[in-house]
């Protein structure tokens, strides 16, 4: 229990940590099954199914820039607020519609209305938590949103083998839940007292080149494990005939593994520098797609998932760590909003890019996806520790 809960950490982390959980469970229902779901629903390939998919992770990125620039202009409350109440009301729209062109454009509307709290959120830990215990309270926030996708995969994967409508309307549900965690119990964390008179912009943002350079190796990584959640269910299903339920019970897997390891492995790995940790869990993405070179059986499956998995487990802290410490404190929702936007445009091109491949083969997807992975271990290998940003101004907390 002392692992989890610090005293330099204030309560109100843990109660969004607890909200975000929650939230976990019933998101988790529904992404493992989204290529599912719509090639079932539309009766569509999987080269239209990962076109909408483009789509959808289009409007994805547009939320995270949205988000991060409101988190630090209007409040990174009153972002998360409006991101559970309009991702509630376009989540049930997606789950319950019939026809082609409106099942779209609600899914596109999801996709701008529920990642707007993402950038806000993370945000919001920069904000409460000193800096010496950043990367502790990032690996704590991740093993919480696992814990949550432990339960919901298995769960989504029961009822979508039943009916779609009703992993999209508990979706629904564990927003609203959130939505009451976030207005009862968390405060307004943006920073408050005098601001500065020119607190930056985006163009502050876009003009810090070692960010950039950052930025564009983690929308590469986005674009990578991307394929674990929006090819590798679908390859599954219809090329091994796979069902539904089967790509759940991985995705379960992959949450029990970054409970159970991150801890370790943060504290492992923390000697490598963000460069070394980052570099090392790239390298382990690249491990685990190409196990699935060694055939179809489940197995096969189950171990390439766990080593992406633990691959995760040491990148994912290390990234949001390096961000969260170079971005000065008044652009900190607009830093996090570039780093979110990245991660989701690579995650956007993922499932075409993928889909191309796969129309080629098992075997040159999975071949160029670790071959990708290898190179943006290099990449961020020569990437080199995080150094605080020129432009740190002093706001009062």
């Amino acid at each position: 229990m002392s692992r989890v809960w610090d005293p330099e950490i204030p309560r109100p982390f843990y109660v969004l940590m607890a909200g975000r959980f929650m939230n976990l469970v019933g998101n988790s229902l529904v992404f493992p099954f989204m290529t599912i779901y719509l090639a079932t629903r539309l009766h569509a390939s999987l080269g239209i199914v990962g076109l909408i998919m483009t789509l959808y992770g289009a409007s994805q990125v547009a939320a995270q820039l949205l988000g991060g620039v409101l988190s630090d202009t209007w409040g990174r409350k009153r972002v998360m607020i409006t991101a559970t109440v309009l991702g509630s009301l376009t989540t049930v729209e997606v789950g319950l519609a019939h026809h082609a062109g409106f099942l779209i454009t609600m899914l596109i509307l999801m996709g701008l209305t529920v990642p707007l709290f993402q950038p806000a959120s993370m945000a919001m830990v920069g904000d409460l938590v000193p800096e010496s215990k950043l990367s502790h309270a990032y690996s704590l926030m991740r093993m919480a949103s696992n814990a949550g996708i432990v339960i919901g995969p298995m769960i989504g994967g029961f009822l979508a083998d039943r009916s779609f409508a009703s992993i999209f309307l508990l979706d629904a549900l564990s927003l609203v839940i959130f939505f009451v965690i976030i207005v009862r119990f968390i405060p307004e964390t943006r920073p408050s007292g005098p601001r500065p008179r020119n607190p930056g912009g985006i163009r502050d943002v876009l003009r810090d080149r070692s960010f950039l350079h950052f930025s564009a190796l983690w929308g590469l990584t986005g674009m990578v494990y991307s394929q674990l959640y929006q090819v590798v269910p679908a390859y599954l299903h219809v090329d091994l005939h796979y069902p539904p339920s089967t790509f759940g019970y991985l995705a379960a897997e992959n949450a029990l593994g970054v409970v159970l390891l991150q801890w370790p492995l943060t504290r492992l790995t923390r000697p490598l520098g963000s460069s070394g940790q980052m570099a090392l869990g790239v390298l382990a993405y690249a491990g685990g797609f190409l196990l699935m070179l060694l055939g179809h059986r489940l197995l096969i499956f189950a171990g390439a998932v766990m080593v992406i998995t633990i691959g995760e487990n040491i990148i994912n802290p290390a990234a949001s760590t390096w961000v969260a410490e170079r971005a000065p404190e008044a652009l900190r929702g607009r830093y996090m909003g570039v780093f979110g936007l990245a991660n989701r445009l690579g995650a956007a091109l993922g499932p075409s890019w993928g889909g191309w491949l796969l129309t080629l083969g098992a075997v040159p997807w999975l071949f160029l996806t670790g071959m990708e992975g290898g190179f943006l271990a290099w990449g961020y290998r020569r990437f080199g520790q995080a150094r605080r940003h020129p432009l740190q101004l002093p706001v009062s907390r």
